[in-house]
């Protein structure tokens, strides 16, 4: 859970060694800068930012509240459609990606690193949001729960819970 009521400061980024953060937000508006560009998460979004990446954190309402989940092993991604079919709960066009953006800025910064659960910081002379294009498919990605499709007929007996499913995080391990 997180609650919150002013921004990171202006030379600083956060980045987990840890594992994939997907934020959830209840309420306010979260201005997510990050090495690819930047990406406005609102209310009934999810926004998953992987592992490894660099993000600083902007409240354009004031205050924001919400949770994030992190996974410690593999990353998030679409769950198996099976019989359902190709068009059915979210699908891959729905999601957005950051706005291309970059600072050529020179400043101390400040970089904040979480690794097996600590804290480590690291300077740099100038801005760490300096990519001026990126190409691959590691990037963060937000979805908008109002575009999501639950499949099957909930009004009698009880289907497959993961009719309800947006995202997935598999493990090695069946069931």
């Amino acid at each position: 859970m997180f609650s919150c009521n002013v921004s990171m400061p202006e030379n600083q980024a956060f980045y987990s060694a840890d594992g994939d953060f997907m934020i959830v937000i209840q309420e306010g508006v979260l201005n997510i800068t990050t090495e690819m560009g930047k990406i406005n998460v609102y209310p009934k979004e999810i926004c998953v930012i992987p592992r490894g990446v660099r993000f600083r954190v902007d409240l354009t309402s004031g205050k924001s509240r919400g949770y994030i989940c992190e996974i410690f092993k593999g990353h998030f991604n679409l769950p198996e459609l099976g019989p359902i079919g190709a068009n059915s709960l979210a699908n891959p066009r729905d999601f957005d990606i950051p706005v291309a953006w970059y600072e050529d800025k020179d400043c101390d910064f400040t970089v904040i690193s979480k690794y097996q659960s600590k804290f480590f910081s690291c300077k740099y002379k100038s801005s760490i949001f300096n990519t001026v294009a990126w190409w691959g498919n590691y990037y963060p990605y937000k979805y908008n729960l109002d575009k999501f499709n639950t499949i099957g007929s909930i009004s009698f007996d009880h289907p497959d819970p993961s009719i309800f499913t947006v995202m997935t995080a598999p493990t090695d391990e069946k069931g």
